[in-house]
C-alpha cells in the first residue's frame, strides 16, 4: 500500500515538473516570436520611411530638372528658322523657311537675339523659331508673267523697268481665251512662290 503511494506521489510530482517544464518552453517561444515581429516591423517601417523619402528627393530632383529646362531652352538640330520680311515701300510680306545654321544647334534665345541683331523673335522653341523685321524699300520680287512669240515669259519689275529673266517652255496654244488676254496685259505674281505656282498652273 505504502509503495502504491509512493508511485502515485512520484507520478504527481514528475507531471507537476513536467508541466512547469513546457509551461517555461512554450513562454519562451511566444516572446521570441513577439520580439522577432516586432523588429521586422521595426525594420519595414524604416524601409518604407527611407524609400519614401528617396522618392521624394528623386521627384524634388525631377522638378528642378524640368525648370532648368524650360528656363534654358536651346535650339535643336531639327529646329526650323522662318523669316519674315514686311517691305513697307509696296506693303509686301515675304516669307522664307531655312533649316537652323550649325552654329545656333544648343543655343538659346539670348544667343540667337545677338547673332540676329535688328530682327524681331516672334516665337521661339526647340524645334521652330519664327523671325520678323521691316524694310523701307520694295521686295524685289515683284514679277510679271507675258505672252510673247506664243510663249509665257517672266518679267522682274522694279518701278515702271520690267526685265526679262526667265524665257518658259510654255506655250499659249492650248491656254483658255481668259488666259491668253491675261498674259497679253500681263499677270503680277508676288515673290517666288506665287510665280512658281502661276507657272505650274500654265503648264
Amino acid at each position: 500500500m505504502d509503495m502504491k503511494k509512493s508511485i502515485i506521489i512520484s507520478s504527481i510530482i514528475v507531471l507537476f515538473i513536467l508541466g512547469i517544464v513546457i509551461g517555461v518552453i512554450l513562454t519562451s517561444d511566444s516572446s521570441e516570436e513577439k520580439i522577432e515581429t516586432e523588429i521586422a516591423e521595426q525594420n519595414q517601417e524604416e524601409i518604407y520611411d527611407e524609400c519614401t523619402d528617396e522618392y521624394k528627393d528623386m521627384g524634388d530632383s525631377n522638378t528642378l530638372i524640368e525648370e532648368t529646362s524650360s528656363e534654358g531652352e536651346k535650339i535643336s538640330p531639327n529646329c526650323s528658322i522662318l523669316f519674315k520680311r514686311q517691305y513697307n515701300d509696296c506693303g509686301h510680306t515675304l516669307e522664307q523657311y531655312s533649316i537652323v545654321p550649325t552654329e545656333l544647334v544648343n543655343k538659346t534665345e539670348e544667343d540667337l537675339q545677338e547673332q540676329y541683331q535688328g530682327w524681331t523673335i516672334e516665337e521661339f522653341s526647340r524645334n521652330q523659331i519664327i523671325l520678323y523685321r521691316d524694310f523701307d524699300s520694295e521686295c524685289g520680287e515683284h514679277y510679271i508673267l507675258k505672252e510673247k512669240d506664243g510663249r509665257v515669259n517672266v518679267y522682274l519689275k522694279t518701278g515702271d523697268t520690267e526685265e526679262l529673266v526667265e524665257e518658259t517652255d510654255i506655250t499659249t496654244e492650248f491656254l483658255t481665251e481668259t488666259d491668253k488676254i491675261g498674259l497679253q496685259n500681263g499677270i503680277e505674281a508676288n515673290g517666288r512662290v506665287e510665280l512658281n505656282q502661276l507657272i505650274e498652273d500654265y503648264e
